[in-house]
């Protein structure tokens, strides 16, 4: 009995870490595009990324210092007006329910001031 009930155990550990193998596999994924890390902008920005939903987690949140800056529609939003200084992009996978459940992906900007014209 101790000799079966040890295969079986074995047998399920290993159909378990198989299951997650494959779970992995097909995880959502987020890449911001634009703007690059560190980079540094004029008051206008392009925010590009790439998404790939699956499962439930099938549409990005999308967010300027914290705050969101309206729905992201398609794969990118465009932004006029921002303040002079450091601002962080942020995007991340989001469910059904909008529950924010990753992958993530960030970006520290600086915007310095236009050129006179």
């Amino acid at each position: 009995m101790g000799k079966s009930m040890m295969s079986m155990m074995t047998g399920l550990a290993v159909i378990f870490v198989a299951g997650l193998s494959i779970g992995w596999a097909q995880q959502a994924t987020v890449k911001l595009l634009s703007p690059k890390d560190g980079e540094t902008i004029g008051p206008a920005m392009l925010i590009q990324w790439e998404f790939k939903q699956v499962g439930d987690v099938n549409h990005i949140h999308l967010y300027l210092d914290g705050r969101n800056p309206g729905p992201p529609f398609g794969t990118a939003m465009y932004l006029e007006g921002l303040s002079i200084g450091p601002h962080i992009v942020r995007i991340v996978g989001a469910n059904t329910r909008h529950q924010e459940v990753g992958p993530e992906a960030s970006a520290k900007v600086t915007v310095k001031a236009a050129a006179a014209q």
